[in-house]
């Protein structure tokens, strides 16, 4: 086995989560976002994951289609059931699927519990050393909605 095959997801996931309940409205998650300094938040009910939200998606979604943040919940345009990882998934097999589905983030769940989250560049580092684990983060950057 190689070293980067025995690299999990637990041992580079974030667990210091930014969530808001599906009521939060994208003003909500907007602020939050913006005083916690991410790009997403996770939509969290009763500490079960139920979707996340980007600022891409408040942007789109949201303002450019006129609506009011202030009225509109983030559980009416949220990402629901996103895909996830395991904490055990290795990191390359992580990497490959956030590269196949053109995703950024991956929320990190065991059992029913929401625990982490990863990210390309939680991946990065650990991708300069490994070709698949590059390969997966530069197809998630490419086919990243712009």
């Amino acid at each position: 086995m190689k070293v980067s095959e025995s690299i999990k997801v637990s041992d580079k996931m974030t667990r210091d989560l930014v969530t808001v309940d599906p009521m939060a409205t994208a003003r909500d998650a907007a602020s939050k976002m913006r005083s916690e300094n991410v790009g997403t938040v996770l939509v969290v009910d009763r500490g079960m994951l139920k979707g996340l939200v980007t600022d891409r998606q408040i942007a789109m979604k949201v303002v450019a289609e006129g609506e009011n943040p202030a009225a509109l919940n983030v559980g009416e345009f949220m990402t629901k059931n996103p895909l996830t990882s395991s904490p055990d998934m290795g990191i390359c097999e992580a990497a490959r699927m956030m590269g196949e589905h053109g995703y950024n983030r991956m929320p990190v769940v065991e059992g029913n519990k929401l625990v982490g989250i990863i990210s390309v560049e939680d991946i990065a580092e650990h991708a300069k050393g490994c070709n698949l684990c590059t390969e997966g983060v530069l197809k998630a950057v490419s086919k990243a909605e712009r």
